[in-house]
């Protein structure tokens, strides 16, 4: 992944990533930030909950202004967004092995206390989520802010909702997402080297396709196609 002259990371290359008390795995400890101001750089590998914490938000005011949108299809047909803001709460902080068995369906994805959340209650309780994350004392990993990032990204294109996400911060999942990617995906990221023209980085290997951020992680999680090559500049 390259984000600017001079920085990449290699999907796939020897990597050795930090392994944190919680036995979560924070990859985005790897991105450069070269597009940043110096000072920035230590914020690589630490706690993501301010950006998660206002996607969170900015989720529950859609879901305020818009409660119809709870019985829509996601990008995933089998679920309804209320669905898929139940699929996030369940997972958000969630240890790694629960994560791990709820991508191979061992195990149920929603847990009594989520279950039992009225759907009147949702948005109120992304709120407090979204509180909880920004507290000081409470850390947001890489795959809780994935989490979020795909959700919100996946309402703006399922639902034509205005839930903008930073292209830094899709990159910073996208690499996360390329590392633990599953097939399809992982063929394709390991033969096809994704640019982001929004966003000033890259991820994989092999002969460039160009598209935007958004639509880069949307693939790589699951959520749609491989992405349509974005127009150049000189298109």
């Amino acid at each position: 992944m390259q984000g600017g002259v001079g920085h990449s990371v290699s999907v796939g290359g020897p990597i050795k990533p930090e392994v944190y008390s919680d036995e979560v795995t924070d990859w985005s400890r790897f991105l450069p930030l070269s597009n940043r101001a110096r000072g920035d750089e230590e914020l690589v590998g630490r706690s993501w909950s301010e950006p998660a914490a206002a996607l969170l938000q900015t989720i529950a005011a859609v879901l305020d202004a818009r409660p119809d949108l709870l019985t829509a299809p996601t990008l995933r047909p089998e679920l309804t967004v209320e669905s898929a803001v139940r699929e996030l709460l369940a997972e958000l902080g969630s240890p790694w092995w629960r994560r791990w068995a709820l991508g191979i369906g061992a195990t149920e994805s929603l847990r009594p206390e989520i279950a039992s959340i009225t759907t009147d209650a949702l948005a109120s309780v992304l709120r407090q989520r979204a509180v909880e994350r920004a507290a000081s004392s409470v850390r947001t990993n890489i795959r809780d802010l994935g989490a979020v990032v795909v959700l919100a990204l996946d309402l703006r294109v399922s639902c034509a909702v205005a839930t903008e996400v930073d292209p830094f911060l899709c990159g910073t999942v996208a690499l996360d997402l390329a590392l633990r990617a599953r097939q399809p995906q992982r063929s394709v990221v390991t033969a096809r080297t994704f640019v982001a023209v929004d966003g000033g980085w890259q991820v994989g290997r092999g002969p460039q396709l160009q598209a935007s951020a958004a639509s880069i992680v949307l693939f790589l999680a699951g959520r749609s196609d491989v992405p349509s090559e974005a127009p150049t500049s000189a298109s």
